[in-house]
């Protein structure tokens, strides 16, 4: 049989503040570190219970431990606020820029790249 070894590691650091009543400001940056893999899959052997020949089969598994590795660094920095602009609304935005090193790209190809993404919206308390 087989074995499936996984490790994750990640750090987040997120600071906050209020530089007045109604407006809080924030920063995270977070990184995670991921590393996984199925180790040489051993499948028992069928030669002697099977009756005629498998010439046109192939039950090698070489190429299994392959499709299951992992191993990727992701790094993400946020900014963001908030703003009250009265008692039930509040006013939210924030951006994100992350950025992915893909070390063992596989089943979707090299995953590695950036994306930068913003968010806004209103937070109504009813």
């Amino acid at each position: 049989m087989s074995d499936y070894e996984s490790k994750a590691h990640n750090v987040y650091i997120t600071a906050s503040y209020v530089p007045a009543a109604d407006l809080r400001l924030s920063a995270t940056v977070a990184y995670n570190k991921a590393e996984a893999s199925l180790q040489e899959v051993a499948m028992p052997g069928v030669e002697d219970r099977l009756e005629g020949e498998l010439e046109d089969q192939d039950f090698t598994f070489e190429q299994m431990p392959l499709y299951s590795d992992l191993d990727f660094e992701l790094i993400n920095f946020t900014l963001g606020f908030e703003y009250v602009l009265s008692p039930q609304v509040t006013w939210t935005a924030d951006g994100t820029f992350g950025t992915l090193w893909d070390y063992a790209p596989y089943v979707y190809d090299d995953e590695t790249g950036a994306v930068f993404v913003v968010r806004s919206g209103l937070r109504i308390q009813l």
